[in-house]
């Protein structure tokens, strides 16, 4: 009886082993962050000013964005871009509190890129946009 409930004990013991370390397997490998930023973002489709920037972890060809504070009325689009302006990834709407994805992101594991933010070409106003973005798939 006492090496029977001794089995099972190590058996419980080799399956939590097991289970946890396959669970902190797949959150290690998460990839990515999210970073809030902050953008001032020009009348009619104007360029935006630098945020703050995102490193990219993973070579994934999806980056996501989600808005938190949108005042245009007509809304805005988003894409990566890295330091020199040059574009990353597709364009894609930039919705508040709903995360959107761009493709074809042709950034680089190790490099920081930032979210490019304008608004619609018929948007007569300059806006302060908040929103939090990563160069991975979130």
């Amino acid at each position: 009886m006492k090496l029977l409930k001794k089995n099972n004990v190590t058996a419980m013991i080799v399956a939590m082993g097991l289970v946890t370390g396959l669970t902190g397997t797949a959150l290690a490998s998460a990839s990515g962050y999210w970073t809030i930023t902050q953008e001032t973002v020009g009348a009619y489709g104007a360029w935006s000013s630098f945020g703050s920037p995102n490193l990219k972890q993973s070579s994934d060809n999806v980056a996501s964005f989600n808005g938190d504070a949108m005042p245009a009325w007509w809304g805005y689009n988003v894409r990566l871009i890295n330091g020199n302006g040059a574009s990353r990834s597709n364009w894609t709407r930039l919705k508040k509190d709903q995360t959107t994805y761009s493709y074809n992101n042709s950034g680089l594991k190790g490099y920081y890129y930032y979210a490019d933010i304008r608004s619609q070409t018929y948007e007569p106003n300059v806006t302060t946009v908040k929103a939090h973005f990563s160069a991975d798939r979130k």
